[in-house]
């Protein structure tokens, strides 16, 4: 009978560690969209374009919690705000701000995971924090795409912009070399690049722990130095550690940023 008193005992204190999910899906369609916005904080974000003249978003919200209670005030506390003004469409994820102690995270968790269809000409900004990887394929807009812990991946795409994480790997494959100044940025993570060939850019490389890497024929650049201050009665520089290159003719300045990790800058034609 004891025996059987301590397994029933177990099983429950198994079973009330277990937390409560609350899943939720939801379809939104907006016509007549030139620029979206997507602010998550957890989850992905997948934006894929298509020959629609439509966005269609899929969103999949997730709560967790130990208790019902919690799963209350996790649904009174997290929303996402859809708005539209004129051809701007925003969804942002909103939860009560706690300061830096993450008061929210001892209560319950959230994520929630965006599936997107957009015409191929959108103007894209992309935004995650946490436990998130961004996608996004076969667009031909400019964009601005920011992570913080997790990977970007861009495939097939066109346009300018920037790209950056913290904590991941940014992987980009372009369709149609970028016309105007365009960035990539990791602190932790490789930038692995690959442009079509007949690349013509000014590049700027710099990495602490990695190496520079690029088949693509080039001749060494000057990289402009800061600007001096001046310490008793000297000038004093401070060097930005960048290498610049020339590719091709030169053209559009390319930033490669990382602390840690590789910058890859490839020819997709070789």
């Amino acid at each position: 009978m004891k025996r059987i008193l301590i397994a029933l005992g177990f099983a429950a204190a198994l079973a009330w560690a277990q937390p409560l999910e609350d899943k939720a899906n939801e379809h939104k369609s907006f016509s007549g969209v030139r620029e979206l916005i997507v602010d998550n904080i957890n989850g992905h974000i997948d934006v894929t374009a298509y020959s629609g003249s439509t966005v269609e978003a899929d969103i999949e919200r997730t709560f967790r919690a130990r208790s019902q209670d919690r799963l209350n005030i996790a649904k009174k506390e997290v929303s996402l705000e859809t708005r539209q003004e004129g051809g701007m469409v925003q969804m942002a994820v909103h939860h009560p701000d706690h300061s830096s102690d993450s008061w929210w995270r001892q209560v319950y968790e959230f994520r929630y995971d965006f599936k997107i269809r957009v015409p191929r000409d959108l103007y894209l900004e992309l935004r995650t924090v946490n436990d998130s990887e961004i996608h996004l394929e076969g667009t031909t807009g400019d964009y601005k795409i920011s992570n913080v812990n997790g990977g970007i991946e861009m495939k097939e795409v066109e346009g300018s912009g920037s790209v950056s994480t913290v904590n991941g790997k940014v992987v980009v494959t372009f369709a149609r070399n970028p016309k105007a100044a365009t960035s990539f940025r990791s602190v932790n993570g490789t930038l692995d690049i690959s442009f079509r060939g007949g690349l013509n850019a000014d590049a700027k490389m710099k990495t602490m722990n990695g190496g520079l890497y690029t088949d693509f024929p080039v001749t060494a650049l000057p990289v402009a130095s800061s600007q001096p201050e001046q310490r008793g009665g000297k000038f004093v520089w401070r060097s930005n550690r960048m290498t610049g290159v020339r590719i091709g003719s030169g053209g559009p300045e390319l930033t490669f940023d990382t602390l840690n990790g590789s910058v890859l800058i490839k020819n997709r034609e070789k």
